[in-house]
């Protein structure tokens, strides 16, 4: 069963030019204006709290990734694993400094259900996880 969390609510002023923004961005996904800004404001507190941490659109919508790099977070905390915790080896693979593997391992910590899902669709996208989605996927 999944817990039940409880919304809270903030009153937000916004220019005219940045509520357009807003809109033209949530019409775009579909979803209401308000969802849009509630999910701006939860991605910025979680850049305020991990500043090495950037988000890009991806599967399952936006993903965190190491700033200035091409790792999700889900990508190291593997990476992880897979050394047996070595930080020292996976500072020499990613070439990132071991405070930024760190903070990124921290991110990793607070929020595992996102990185966990994140993990697991990109386990499903080789070809054999595609032509479970899509039947008539045909591999050249």
């Amino acid at each position: 069963m999944a817990a039940i969390t409880k919304d809270a609510t903030v009153s937000v002023r916004l220019t005219a030019k940045e509520k357009s923004g807003l809109d033209a961005d949530a019409r775009m996904k579909g979803i209401p204006s308000g969802t849009a800004a509630a999910a701006y404001i939860a991605e910025g507190v979680r850049r305020s709290r991990f500043p090495v941490i950037d988000f890009r659109d991806g599967q399952p919508g936006r993903v965190a990734y190491l700033v200035g790099s091409r790792w999700p977070v889900w990508m190291i905390v593997e990476l992880m694993q897979e050394l047996d915790g070595d930080l020292s080896e996976a500072v020499k693979l990613i070439r990132k400094p071991a405070a930024l593997l760190k903070m990124a391992l921290a991110y990793a910590d607070a929020y595992p259900q996102e990185v966990k899902d994140a993990a697991e669709l990109a386990a499903r996208r080789d070809y054999a996880g595609m032509k479970e989605e899509i039947p008539d996927l045909e591999q050249l």
